[in-house]
């Protein structure tokens, strides 16, 4: 085992009557409880800590914002504070302009990548992704991730590879379009989408050697 993230894409409860709220300070308490025991069960892995909405905001995380009680995430706090890392999802498909996916990529957690920031954390973008049934991997969100990652010399994973499911939302043999692979997991979906994901590996690759 390498890393445990800790729970997938924080949302608020359909129950309103939840007991405990949909806060920062909620995400701090229950998030150092769950990493302490992560750590203190296997100390070598990495523990990579998911954002609120839908994973899609750590925005007061690198710079050590109050987080609504007085209360600071600091990485100098944790004893174990190498092995812990941060992740983000985007689905922006419909951007049409890269500034504005870098700008909100940036601000809302990669900037703990920055020299200048108090929590210098490495994070990846483990969600992102788009139909493979056009030309989508050609449009300004695809080609912008491209260019990004590993100008950010940073990890990241594409939703999905499965082209498929056994049952999904009630429907039995459900069609994956954004899978990587084909209905039937025996080819990919979309080889010229493939071919400019191969490219995005390569950079990624060499920004960091």
């Amino acid at each position: 085992m390498i890393s445990l993230g800790l729970r997938n894409e924080y949302r608020k409860p359909d129950n309103a009557g939840s007991s405990l709220p949909y806060t920062w300070p909620t995400w701090y308490e229950q998030n150092v409880a769950a990493a302490n025991l992560v750590n203190q069960a296997n100390p070598n892995i990495l523990i990579f800590l998911s954002g609120l909405d839908y994973d899609t905001k750590l925005t007061p995380i690198p710079w050590a914002d109050d987080l609504g009680n007085g209360k600071k995430f600091l990485l100098t706090d944790f004893k174990y504070k190498d092995k812990l890392v941060l992740e983000l999802h985007n689905y922006q498909n419909s951007a049409t302009n890269c500034g504005d996916i870098e700008g909100g990529l940036w601000n809302n957690g990669f900037r703990a990548t920055g020299d200048k920031a108090v929590n210098k954390m490495p994070v990846v973008l483990t969600e992102f992704g788009f139909t493979q049934a056009d030309n989508s991997y050609t449009n300004t969100y695809a080609t912008c991730l491209k260019k990004l990652m590993p100008q950010w010399k940073t990890g990241w994973m594409v939703w999905v590879i499965s082209g498929s499911y056994y049952v999904r939302s009630g429907t039995q043999d459900y069609e994956e379009t954004w899978g990587l692979l084909n209905h039937q997991w025996s080819d990919w979906r979309n080889k010229d989408a493939i071919g400019a994901l191969k490219g995005m590996v390569d950079a990624t690759l060499a920004s960091v050697q």
